[in-house]
């Protein structure tokens, strides 16, 4: 059976790298009836950071991401977590010891370098060589009694039925004293894929030192999980139909190693904010009304958010613009003379004013009529009209469809800003 896992390290910010390689091996493990396991490598206590390990389970969970096996559900090979398996691996090491394929040396056991050329066919990138005198005698037990990562790893994968391990390419060069390792305990090794590295627009590695790649980052921005997930489907893998938008049990279907790509991708932000606009747009509007409602930080009524929602939908790439673009409707608008650009603004408001005021019925049909009727009897300029109109009631220059948006706000508001707008002009 197909054996696939994530191992982070509990130190630092549940990390959008750390997505995409669980993403990649969740796919592949539920592509062949696997099983897809999920521990922490926590044995750099001095680094482990608090509440790491629930914020890589809470970012996982939202992008639906989910393990098979792990420290919080369990499963038959725990415990999955290094630091709740040093006798584990003090055992290995000591067998390694009495074979004479290891050496206590200052308080810590090394690896006796085996002087062989270690190469193996990655499911990513074809044949790798490494020569034999790169893999130079190495600790595998640290004088506290921890493991080094490439014992504790190749351990960990040994007793945990891994069978493919799919990571990141900085790992090539770890590889060749893993499979030293292997060889020396009689263990078959993992097939091993190694992933291309995402890396920001300026093609450096994606950094979170420089980078805003924290998983929380995307989930406050208010990046649909199903869009963040289509996006990292397609860095370094392309949809054999050439497809753009897909959910990700169509990624499991149609995914495959080979057709990863070599080359590092870039992590475009537009391209991220075009797909998490397509997810919004494609939203039906009760799913919609509650989300934007999550991302309004001032208390606005439900049943006025559930009218002013759908007005977003076309206008918004991610959930955290919908308040500065709906927030006209309950906070007053903030503008001064210079706000308006257009020459005949002052005449525009005024003809407005004088003409909605006499609007017996306020609903959308009857304020198009009479503001159009207004236009063509004044001989003003449509666009340059109604863009008066959205400075005067919202403070934007972009905004809802503006008709639309006086219907909600309903005749006395309309009237009240017009007739604001009005002083200043005037002033």
């Amino acid at each position: 059976m197909v054996r696939t896992r994530i191992a982070p390290s509990p130190t630092g910010v549940a990390h959008v790298g750390t997505a995409y390689t669980a993403l990649f091996n969740y796919a592949f493990a539920k592509k062949n009836s696997g099983k897809f396991i999920l521990r922490f490598e926590d044995t750099d206590v001095k680094r482990n950071v608090k509440g790491a390990e629930e914020a890589i389970y809470a970012g996982l969970s939202w992008l639906g991401i989910s393990w098979d096996e792990g420290p919080d559900v369990g499963g038959k090979v725990g415990p999955y977590k290094d630091s709740e398996r040093l006798e584990i691996y003090k055992k290995y090491a000591e067998q390694l010891v009495e074979e004479g394929r290891a050496y206590k040396n200052e308080g810590a056991i090394r690896f006796k370098n085996p002087g062989e050329d270690v190469s193996w066919q990655d499911l990513v990138r074809g044949k790798v060589t490494f020569p034999g005198g790169e893999v130079t005698d190495f600790v595998i037990i640290k004088g506290d009694g921890y493991p080094t990562y490439n014992f504790a790893v190749v351990i960990d994968d040994i007793e945990m039925k891994i069978t493919h391990v799919i990571r990141g390419e900085e790992h090539i060069s770890n590889t060749p004293r893993q499979l030293a390792l292997y060889k020396a305990l009689g263990a078959d090794p993992p097939e091993f894929a190694h992933l291309p590295t995402l890396r920001a627009p300026d093609r450096k590695k994606l950094s979170k030192r420089r980078d805003p790649v924290e998983l929380r980052f995307f989930r406050e921005e208010g990046y649909l999980p199903e869009a963040l997930i289509n996006f990292l489907c397609l860095l370094g893998w392309s949809h054999p139909e050439e497809k753009e938008i897909f959910s990700i049990d169509e990624f499991i279907d149609k995914f495959t190693l080979e057709r990863v790509r070599h080359a590092g991708p870039i992590f475009d932000w537009k391209k991220l904010e075009w797909i998490n606009g397509m997810y919004i747009r494609n939203m039906d509007d009760v799913t919609l009304v509650h989300l934007i409602n999550e991302h309004i930080a001032a208390s606005v009524p439900v049943t006025l958010v559930e009218k002013i929602a759908p007005l977003a939908k076309e206008r918004i790439t991610k959930l955290s613009e919908a308040e500065p673009l709906l927030e006209f409707f309950w906070k007053e608008p903030q503008m001064d003379k210079a706000s308006f650009e257009e020459e005949k603004a002052p005449v525009h408001v005024a003809a407005a004013l004088h003409t909605l005021a006499g609007v017996k019925s306020w609903a959308l049909a009857e304020i198009n009529k009479t503001l159009e009727s207004e236009i063509q009897e004044k001989g003003f300029k449509t666009g340059e009209f109604y863009m008066t109109m959205r400075i005067a009631l919202t403070g934007k220059k972009i905004t809802p469809p503006i008709n639309e948006s006086m219907e909600i706000l309903g005749q006395d508001k309309v009237l009240h800003r017009l007739s604001d707008a009005e002083k200043i002009l005037i002033s």
